[in-house]
């Protein structure tokens, strides 16, 4: 290289770089005009406040829901979201089966935990995680049998005692949700994957079971189409399924693995619709299908159906049996105004009606008399079970000067005079919360959660007043009958609380300790007492008080009362013994066991601490 050259070269490149530093914009490239900006993305949600999908695991008042879901301070940045939701409750029960013998006086505090994170980086993509722990105070089993210290130890092994053939897990602590929604798809729709919680309407038919401890998720998949006065969802989700994971990985309810398990592979799937005229009404309409798969079972196909009905006689040739469970139906309110009424409004309506159709997965017998044959001969046929059941609800109030509302409501689910046939008709109740929902609140069937949707004629009448000072009062008296005298009195888990056996040596444990008047195949021979109508009234008195921003406090006390339908029953002195095909004398009444206790009673105590 030329030295001379070499040199000449650092006083040019130094001119250069001087240029360069203050005077830059003699080559800067032109900017395009029309180019946006780049912005950092910030949550809509952050300013207004949560949407409810992402404020479903809670089941509090309007107001703290509002403080809570419209909080900025719970944002960790501009597109992650920290939430806590803590609600101890305490619940006494006295004696709800209305037996005299056994009280059933329960004395618990129960507490739900609840801690989220919700991620909303982009307007294509949100997810969100909770972690939900619902245990019993004073639950943990103690590490060593009579070692005092041993109860304050946190996740110690569980106890087993003598006889016992099932393990008691220490709590229930596990994931609530786990779910991600994609945006802006084809059409504008919008599709939701994970573990989620559902809540449509009223919550009659689908929804978040929030008033449990647990509270209800749903595994699946939601497909949404939705504007501002519509929706229209496309649900599927898969509660029981026969394949466990590999490497430990199983679930509970594989029959495989679970003896007790009676189901195999389970699927929920349907469609549930929306369609509002702003200020006058709100039009629901949905098709809900349970689909299930029942394992071979030729012996005793389901415990209480009479000896004459078996399973499909095919069973013997095939490893599984269909159950098709579909529930069609339609809701009509004016309360438009995300199921609240608009502003201005006093008067308030909702009718819901749903009608059930499908088949049980079960064929029962039914014996004719060959017309080919002299003499005759007994044969039979078989029948699938067929649903037919229906529900009807109407409910309807009025607010006086916007605090004070007087409501009537009526619901009627079908029941069925004879079990023993091929069809249904006691309506079979899906994954409802069977409780009510805000802003009505109790108004399914009684604080007391003693009674399903099934075979009921609930009428009821309430009164609230709202003070912005004092909280919220409610009194709300409840008249439950049987929609079929010849059907059960149902449990909240849809269970027949059946008195088939009542008082025959080796009864079940749910015929001898609760029940009522019934005939399973209205067979007015075997029937030992008068079939009752009236199972119980019941007279709730609730409050509810916010405090602060996110803490709220309820108070709840109800009182029952046993109709006729318990009473016939408990106080029976002859029953029926299917085995000897006659009547025989009631051993409990002679014992004086399982009298009749008229009142019964619910009250509780809790606490919501949102954020």
């Amino acid at each position: 290289m030329n030295p001379n050259k070499q040199k000449s070269f650092y006083p040019t490149a130094f001119v250069i770089s001087l240029i360069l530093i203050f005077f830059p914009s003699l080559f800067a490239q032109e900017k395009d005009p029309n180019a946006k900006e780049v912005t950092k993305y910030i949550s809509p949600m952050k300013e207004k406040g949560l949407d409810p999908e992402f404020n479903r695991h809670m089941f509090v008042e309007p107001e703290l829901a509002k403080k809570s879901a419209t909080n900025p301070e719970f944002w960790l940045n501009d597109v992650l979201r920290f939430g806590l939701y803590l609600r101890p409750r305490q619940e006494f029960r006295y004696n709800l089966d209305f037996n005299a013998s056994d009280k059933a006086y329960v004395d618990r505090t129960i507490q739900t935990s609840t801690i989220y994170l919700l991620f909303d980086p982009n307007p294509y993509v949100q997810a969100k995680i909770s972690l939900q722990d619902a245990r019993v105070w004073g639950g943990g089993t103690p590490a060593n049998t009579g070692d005092l210290r041993a109860n304050f130890f946190n996740n110690t092994p569980d106890l087993y005692v003598r006889n016992q053939t099932n393990s008691v897990s220490l709590n229930q602590t596990g994931i609530r949700e786990a779910f991600f929604i994609i945006n802006k798809l084809p059409l504008g729709a919008k599709i939701q994957i994970g573990r989620q919680i559902w809540a449509y309407g009223d919550q009659r038919m689908i929804g978040g079971g929030n008033w449990t401890i647990n509270g209800l998720s749903y595994d699946g998949a939601r497909l949404m189409f939705g504007g501002e006065n519509y929706k229209i969802h496309f649900l599927f989700s898969r509660p029981v399924w026969t394949q466990s994971g590999t490497n430990g990985v199983v679930s509970a309810n594989d029959p495989k693995l679970n003896s007790a398990s009676t189901a195999t592979d389970t699927t929920l799937l349907g469609t549930y619709n929306s369609f509002t005229i702003p200020n006058w009404v709100t039009v629901d309409l949905y098709s809900l299908g349970i689909l299930r798969k029942w394992k071979k079972n030729t012996t005793n196909p389901i415990s209480g159906l009479p000896n004459d009905s078996i399973d499909d006689p095919l069973a013997t040739t095939r490893s599984r049996q269909n159950q098709n469970l579909i529930t069609t139906g339609f809701r009509i309110t004016n309360r438009t105004k995300s199921n609240f009424l608009p502003d201005g409004k006093q008067f308030d309506f909702t009718w819901e009606s749903a009608f059930q159709s499908g088949t049980s997965g079960i064929r029962i017998n039914e014996y004719y008399q060959s017309r080919y044959f002299e003499p005759p001969y007994d044969d039979f046929v078989t029948e699938r079970q067929r649903y037919v059941g229906q529900m009807h609800v109407f409910q309807t109030g009025y607010s006086f000067f916007h605090k004070l509302r007087l409501g009537v409501q009526v619901l009627y689910a079908s029941g069925d005079k004879n079990r023993a046939d091929g069809s249904v008709s006691t309506f079979q109740t899906l994954a409802n919360p069977r409780f009510g929902v805000i802003p009505y609140f109790n108004s399914v069937a009684g604080i007391s959660e003693n009674i399903n949707a099934q075979n009921l004629l609930s009428k009821s009448v309430s009164l609230t007043y709202k003070s912005n000072s004092w909280g919220e009062f409610q009194i709300t008296y409840f008249q439950n009958d049987k929609a079929e005298k010849q059907d059960a009195w149902y449990a909240i888990s849809g269970a027949a609380n059946s008195t088939n056996t009542i008082g025959v040596e080796n009864s079940s444990p749910v015929s001898a300790d609760k029940g009522s008047t019934e005939n399973y195949s209205n067979n007015g021979y075997t029937q030992p007492y008068s079939l009752g109508k009236r199972i119980y009234n019941e007279v709730d008195l609730t409050w509810m008080g916010h405090f602060y921003d996110n803490l709220s406090l309820w108070l709840g006390v109800g009182y029952l009362s046993a109709g006729e339908a318990v009473k016939n029953y408990r106080n029976t002195l002859l029953v029926f013994d299917s085995g000897s095909n006659q009547f025989v004398w009631n051993q409990n009444a002679l014992l004086g066991k399982n009298q009749l206790a008229k009142q019964a009673g619910m009250a509780y105590v809790q606490i919501n601490a949102s954020f």
